[in-house]
C-alpha cells in the first residue's frame, strides 16, 4: 500500500502537469521516491527522484538508460518551451531553491536559453530546497516540498520534451490537449497553468482574494487562470509567455475582466476596486 506522501505525489503529479506516474521506493525510507511517467518504459524516458537529507529536500531529473533520443529532443525545444522551463526556473529561483543546470557538462542559465546549445547529449537538472528543520513525519511539511521541487521539475522536463497541439475547446484553455512526442500524454494548459501559479501564487492579483484562506483546506490551491491575451487572438504561432500573458484571478474578477471584449485590463481593474474601496 502506497503511503499518503506517495499518493499525493502521483496525484500531484497528474493533476498539476498531466501525466499518470508510477512511484517506487525504498520500503525502509518511504520518504524518499522515483517518480517514473506510467505510459513510456523507464530505460527510454526519465524519472524524478525525491530525497531528503538532514536540513534540505531535493528534486532530480534522471534520465532513462537509453534516453539519448529524448535529451536530444529537449535540446531542440522551440520559444515557448524554453520559455515555461524558465517560468518555473524564475518560481524557484524566487523561493530561493538552489536549481542546478547543466547541458554536456556545462553550467547553463535557467533564466535565459539565449546561449543554449541545441546538441544535447546530457543534461542534469536538480532543485534543492533552501536550508530548514526537516520533519519525515510532519505530512503537511512533505507534501509543500513536493509541490516546490517535485512540480517545477516535471513541468520543466515535459515543457522542452515538445507537444503536438490540438485545438482547445474551452474558453481559458487555448493551448487543448497535447501528445509528448515520445508517448507520455498531458495537457499542456495544466502545465502552462502550473507554471503561473509556480510563479505568481494562487492569490487574485487584482483584489488579492485567496480561496485558500477564506475557506481553508477545501479552497487552498484553487485559483482561475486568465489569458491576458484573449483566446480569440491567440494563433497557431502564438508563443505564450507565462510572465507576460497569464495572471492568477479570484472567479468574480475573472468573470468581470470579460464583461466587455477585449477583456477589461487587469490595472484597470484593480483600480476600479481600490476606488470602491475609498468610497
Amino acid at each position: 500500500m502506497k503511503t499518503p506522501i506517495l499518493r499525493f505525489a502521483i496525484d500531484s503529479v497528474y493533476r498539476k502537469i498531466g501525466i499518470a506516474v508510477e512511484a517506487t521506493s525504498d520500503p525502509a525510507d518511504p520518504v524518499s521516491f522515483d517518480l517514473i511517467p506510467s505510459e513510456n518504459h523507464p530505460n527510454d524516458s526519465f524519472s524524478v527522484h525525491f530525497s531528503l537529507s538532514w536540513r534540505t529536500a531535493t528534486a532530480e531529473f534522471i534520465p532513462g538508460k537509453f534516453a539519448t533520443p529524448l535529451i536530444e529532443q529537449m535540446g531542440l525545444a522551440g520559444t515557448d518551451g524554453k520559455s515555461l522551463f524558465t517560468a518555473f526556473a524564475s518560481a524557484l529561483e524566487a523561493r530561493k531553491t538552489h536549481l542546478t543546470f547543466r547541458v554536456n557538462g556545462i553550467d547553463l542559465s535557467p533564466l535565459d536559453s539565449t546561449d543554449w546549445p541545441t546538441n544535447w547529449r546530457r543534461i542534469e537538472l536538480q532543485a534543492r530546497s533552501a536550508l530548514q528543520v526537516i520533519e519525515r513525519d510532519d505530512l503537511a511539511q512533505m507534501q509543500q516540498l513536493i509541490t516546490d521541487l517535485v512540480i517545477p521539475i516535471f513541468g520543466m522536463a515535459v515543457s522542452l520534451i515538445g507537444v503536438e497541439e490540438t485545438k482547445g475547446s474551452t474558453e481559458g484553455e487555448p493551448e487543448g490537449n497535447a501528445i509528448q512526442t515520445p508517448a507520455t500524454r498531458y495537457e499542456r494548459k495544466r502545465v502552462n497553468r502550473e507554471a503561473c501559479i509556480q510563479l505568481k501564487g494562487t492569490r487574485c492579483m487584482t483584489c488579492g482574494f485567496d480561496f485558500g484562506t477564506f475557506y481553508g483546506p477545501i479552497g487552498a490551491g484553487y485559483i482561475e487562470i486568465h489569458h491576458i491575451t484573449p483566446v480569440s487572438q491567440i494563433g497557431s504561432d502564438y508563443q505564450i509567455d507565462i510572465a507576460r500573458d497569464l495572471v492568477p484571478l479570484c472567479a468574480n474578477c475573472h468573470a468581470m475582466v470579460h464583461k466587455e471584449n477585449p477583456p477589461v485590463p487587469i490595472l484597470r481593474l484593480s483600480k476600479l476596486i481600490q476606488d470602491r474601496k475609498g468610497e
